[in-house]
């Protein structure tokens, strides 16, 4: 009988959720399939089983390699390629892979894949990198490490390895699967047994930041890192490259700028052709308030995407990130055009961006009606099947239902609970519509549902209250979310039974954002009628919102009725510019001076006050200051001819 030429090799654990996408991608291309489960107590067998019989227990040890090992031993191909449970291949590719596996003619012992992987809540965000997954099955090459796991030869000799054309599709780092797998923690546990054995292993200092960094402890991320690179044996190494990117990134939040700075200043002269030095360059210029340095750095990389061909590990870092950077600079200087043309660059892209989604919406809400912009979406291309949903909840978080319903339009056989949340909210918003047509909703158990997922918010639930007359049983309905402490604080309140100090922060300030986008002003009237005895900080978010909103005026009367000492900087930029929009520089810039003693290293204030004054003296010694603390802004330069 031959031998099977390929043997697809899993370890698993609990992965009902995900094991079924991942085998339904591979298991016919594969000849074997071997599954080692590590203690499931849910359906991942049971799933298994239906593209398997090779399926073996195997009692976890807290060792990744014992359990790859154990299943390799299983394994009867003259090649193993390894995937996790929540990994998947694309069928050509693979094939490809394949071709190029034989063409080699057992050149090689090893091959590296590179595993693309989606991050963030809804894989908005791309990681890259390359791991030793495929290998001979000769009995010679065996895993070692206990977690983040590699292979080498028994006998000690170096592996022949390639970098094969093999991609890797991974959600595992998707934020919800890290949370319910807890992931972080078991990770950095295992990596401290691993450094404990006393071998000053960089590769462990490094997955040791990542993992810190993954739990947002940026101070030991950043000293686990640096303790990476100081012990590394050569620079080339794949993840040496990704350690700069991570001190920086840990730099950057920590908000040690120039050590930021001098780090990217050291690594460009090294990686002159990848894309992720200048773009966080450009997030330290943001960060620093050096909009237009930061403008300069984005367009630099999108305009010159052949420079930029060695992608470290982000690639989004190349087009989708600088374009939405751009994207938010041109719509914060109110350039419509620019911002929308980036915006639809990510879009172009990544279909499921769902910031860009949201800014789009928004812009194109400020001049169009409902028809033009579902036109202008179809049209371009940027709506499908299988995006909808995000522009409809993108209108109904803008508090456009009938937007929403126009987009649902041709679709609401398919998506008939959306329709009649768009027809809930068209209800509450603008109270219009009739409660018999979305009775099928109005229970316990939808409605919760749709709180959790941000579909509804407690705003509705208030709202539709109006409409208990009309309903049997809403009033009792309703009672039941007397529960969540939100919704109970605001209808007490709305019914004068307490009073505004007795709300929480979270709960005024989102109350206010969602009147202001329902346009319920007389209930955000009742609302901060008796906001001064609330704190400063609790006012001057509302002023912030209110200047979001465009309602600079009464967000300047807010601003007056509190104390300075707690204005953040960029509540200082909010009355600068509603000043400035006046016509009134000599007052914009006495408090951008002030403004500038508090937050030294905010370019913007330093900008304000030489775009604007006409005092030569004052100009001469902003400038000082300013090119001592930011040596490097092109913007200065401009500004000093």
């Amino acid at each position: 009988m031959m031998q099977p030429y390929i043997s697809l090799c899993m370890i698993v654990k609990n992965e009902e959720k995900v094991i079924e996408r991942c085998l339904l991608s591979i298991a016919h291309l594969v000849d074997e399939v071997i599954i080692v489960d590590t203690g499931s107590t849910d359906r991942t067998k049971e799933i298994v089983a239906q593209y398997t019989s090779n399926i073996y227990d195997f009692e976890w040890i807290n060792d990744f390699s014992a359990a790859r090992n154990f299943a390799a031993e299983k394994a009867s191909g003259e090649w193993i390629v390894v995937l996790d449970a929540d990994e998947y291949v694309d069928e050509e590719n693979f094939n490809e892979f394949i071709s190029e596996l034989k063409a080699d003619n057992n050149r090689y012992d090893s091959y590296y894949a590179k595993i693309l992987n989606f991050t963030g809540s809804f894989g908005e965000s791309l990681i890259q990198n390359f791991h030793d997954r495929i290998y001979k099955n000769n009995g010679e090459i065996r895993y070692y490490r206990k977690i983040h796991e590699q292979f080498k030869n028994i006998d000690g000799r170096p592996l022949k390895t390639k970098n094969s054309n093999l991609l890797i599709f991974h959600s595992g780092y998707l934020n919800n699967t890290v949370a319910e797998k807890n992931k972080n923690e078991r990770n950095k546990d295992l990596l401290d047994i691993e450094i404990e054995m006393g071998n000053n292993n960089a590769f462990d200092y490094f997955n040791l930041g990542n993992e810190y960094s993954s739990l947002g402890d940026y101070g030991k991320a950043l000293d686990a890192y640096l303790q990476a690179y100081k012990h590394k044996k050569d620079f080339r190494l794949a993840w040496v490259s990704t350690t700069l990117i991570q001190i920086v990134l840990c730099l950057i939040n920590l908000k040690r700028f120039n050590d930021a700075l001098q780090v990217i200043q050291d690594a460009e002269s090294i990686y002159t052709n990848s894309p992720e030095f200048p773009y966080l360059k450009g997030e330290v210029y943001l960060q620093k308030g050096q909009i237009e340095d930061a403008k300069r750095i984005f367009q630099l990389i999108v305009n010159n995407q052949n420079e930029y061909y060695h992608i470290i590990f982000r690639p989004d870092l190349k087009d989708q990130k600088p374009h939405q950077r751009l994207g938010g600079i041109f719509l914060s200087q109110k350039k419509y055009n620019e911002a929308i043309y980036h915006y639809i660059s990510v879009l172009n892209i990544n279909k499921y961006n769902e910031e860009s989604i949201n800014k789009v919406m928004l812009i194109l809400e400020k001049f169009h009606s409902d028809e033009e912009i579902v036109n202008f979406l179809e049209q371009n291309e940027l709506i499908n099947r299988k995006n909808l949903r995000n522009y409809v909840k993108a209108s109904l978080n803008m508090g456009k239902p009938r937007l929403a319903e126009k987009l649902l339009s041709g679709y609401i056989e398919e998506n008939k609970a959306l329709y009649e949340i768009s027809l809930l909210k068209k209800l509450c918003i603008e109270n219009e519509g009739s409660i018999e047509k979305v009775e099928g909703i109005l229970n316990i158990q939808v409605l919760s549902k749709l709180l959790e997922t941000n579909l509804i918010n407690i705003i509705d639930l208030l709202l539709l209250r109006e409409h208990a007359n009309k309903a049997n049983n809403l009033d009792t309905l309703l009672e039941h979310f007397n529960q969540m402490p939100q919704y109970k604080m605001l209808t007490d309140f709305i019914e004068g039974r307490i009073n505004i100090v007795e709300l929480d922060e979270s709960t005024i300030i989102f109350a206010v954002q969602t009147f202001l986008t329902y346009k319920k002003y007389s209930l955000l009237d009742t609302l901060l009628e008796d906001i001064e005895m609330t704190e400063n900080k609790i006012i001057l978010k509302i002023a912030g919102v209110l200047y979001a909103f465009d309602y600079k005026v009464e967000a300047l009367k807010l601003y007056e009725k509190t104390d300075w000492n707690h204005f953040t900087s960029q509540d200082f930029i909010n009355i600068i510019q509603a000043i400035l929009e006046t016509d009134n520089r000599e007052n914009a810039i006495k408090i951008a001076q002030y403004a500038s003693s508090i937050f030294t290293n905010d370019f913007r204030f330093y900008q304000y006050i030489l775009e604007n004054t006409n005092d030569l003296e004052l100009f001469n010694t902003t400038m000082q200051v300013a090119k001592s603390l930011f040596p490097e802004s092109l913007r200065l330069v401009e500004l000093d001819k």
